[in-house]
């Protein structure tokens, strides 16, 4: 049996946003899970060598617009470029996935409908509300909110964040298919083609 797609990523990260729903659809075609692990953005860029966008040079930044609006035009997947709502503090959110994940339930919707409050929608998914609402719009149980303040949700972050280190990832997202390391949304084509040589 083929190992399942194991899939790293920040909440807030628009390549995250432009990946998901391809990487979830090429998981289904192929009859493999895909496993969701929200790491922390901090530590990952840390141990990668990179910096959070407000401290990276103007040219990078600037550029990063470009590529947005490139891809976001490919895809046809509603994007602001520069949304109200970002950088934001995304620990809730991804305790509030991790909970939903850890009780053995599909967090798909959930991810994506968060993901796309910040992007498409502009909202903050800091804010406790907004995540009762993407778990009510996600068909799942907003109780799962009040359980992301546990210690056992938290050290499951901890550990998926120790993980992609040990998995010496960089940045997102990050999938690993067949036991190689795919870094990108734009290497999803990659990731399909591993698949297919399962």
């Amino acid at each position: 049996m083929t190992n399942p797609i194991i899939h790293y990523f920040f909440v807030q990260s628009p390549w995250s946003y432009f990946g998901f729903r391809r990487a979830v659809d090429i998981a289904a075609r192929h009859g493999v899970k895909i496993l969701h692990k929200p790491v922390r953005a901090a530590e990952i860029w840390k141990h990668g060598g990179g910096v959070p966008l407000a401290q990276r040079p103007k040219p990078r930044q600037e550029y990063r617009l470009l590529e947005l609006a490139r891809w976001r035009d490919l895809l046809g997947l509603p994007l602001n470029l520069q949304p109200a709502s970002f950088p934001v503090d995304e620990t809730l959110a991804a305790k509030t996935i991790i909970a939903v994940l850890q009780d053995g339930g599909n967090a798909d919707l959930l991810i994506e409908t968060l993901m796309g409050d910040i992007w498409a929608r502009e909202r903050n998914i800091a804010d406790p509300a907004i995540i009762r609402e993407a778990l009510s719009a996600s068909h799942l149980d907003t109780g799962y909110l009040d359980q992301a303040s546990n210690d056992d949700i938290d050290a499951v972050y901890t550990a998926n964040t120790e993980a992609a280190k040990a998995d010496n990832i960089f940045g997102v997202p990050t999938y690993f298919a067949n036991g190689e390391m795919f870094w990108g949304q734009d290497r999803l084509d990659f990731v399909d083609r591993a698949l297919m040589q399962k």
